[in-house]
């Protein structure tokens, strides 16, 4: 008798998720292209998946908020679930999976390429050969936030900061390691210091505000100091009190209230000199930072 092949499923395809599920993504972060993870967003009836192998490492979310009877087959490992919302299932890639569950449910899929996960590794612990475990849906609420997170800046007018997207990613991969790997034993701590040298913090906040107008990410300005990223973010947020990413949004609003008041640019030209891709976007952000539009600021300012 023929062995029976397992399925091979290469998330990084468009239409991937058709080969294991009935209904395609509701939302997709494709075409958003995010270097190295995907964001599907899904709603799909009660199903049993055929057993397949992902290409990448799996990570499924939870967010239905009516719970959900399933069942799943890991690498030969059966368990029966009860997933509640916010429960996070972890499938490695080249794992042989199956899972089916008895009703209408909701939940988002992050596919992690292992190469970047392994880069990520690499650039900022200095390891190498990590492996990750199988994790049966239990909770797990730093992945859940950060899964909830980088689906608020996918429906955001369909873009997201990359800087922003690449610190998600950074603390998604770091988090991995420390809690779902077979390495995550031989983790170094961690030391304790001042942050960047003030030569390097100089040189990271000029490049900063030379480059607002763009879509900054944190691969560039870690490079500007010679750093990695990983270890790039944790400095600069000791020495500023600040992530990058914060630090980045911080200016470009205090940039955009100095433009309004201090010149007759229309909006949609200070939010393209400030670095948001849409004026919409920049309303948004300006909005939940002053609590009040960019309108009414400039006319609140100059009254």
């Amino acid at each position: 008798m023929l062995e029976e092949k397992i399925l091979k499923v290469d998330f990084a395809q468009e239409d991937a998720c058709a080969e294991v599920l009935p209904r395609s993504p509701l939302v997709s972060s494709y075409h958003a292209q995010w270097d190295g993870i995907r964001l599907d967003i899904y709603r799909q009836p009660a199903h049993e998946t055929p057993e397949h192998a992902p290409q990448q490492h799996i990570i499924s979310i939870n967010t239905a908020y009516r719970l959900t009877k399933a069942e799943r087959v890991i690498d030969g490992h059966f368990q029966r679930e009860n997933i509640f919302n916010g429960d996070v299932a972890i499938i490695p890639a080249s794992t042989h999976h199956i899972s089916r569950w008895t009703s209408e449910t909701d939940f988002l899929l992050l596919s992690l390429e292992p190469a970047f996960f392994n880069q990520i590794i690499l650039e900022s612990l200095d390891l190498q050969g990590v492996e990750l475990t199988p994790h049966f849906a239990a909770p797990e609420p730093l992945i859940q936030q950060i899964g909830l997170a980088l689906k608020s800046e996918l429906e955001s007018d369909g873009v997201g900061s990359q800087i922003y997207i690449e610190s998600l990613k950074t603390t998604l991969c770091i988090h991995l390691l420390k809690h779902h790997s077979i390495a995550s034993n031989k983790v170094p701590q961690l030391s304790n210091n001042k942050g960047l040298s003030p030569r390097k913090l100089r040189q990271a906040i000029s490049y900063i505000q030379d480059n607002l107008e763009r879509d900054l990410t944190l691969v560039e300005i870690a490079a500007v100091v010679g750093m990695s990223m990983y270890h790039f973010s944790r400095l600069f947020k000791q020495s500023t009190g600040l992530a990058p990413h914060q630090y980045v949004m911080n200016s470009r609003i205090s940039k955009a209230k100095k433009l309004l008041t201090g010149t007759e640019k229309t909006i949609e030209q200070i939010s393209e000199q400030v670095g948001f891709q849409s004026q919409s976007h920049f309303t948004n952000v300006f909005r939940k930072f002053m609590g009040i539009t960019p309108k009414a600021y400039r006319e609140q300012v100059k009254i």
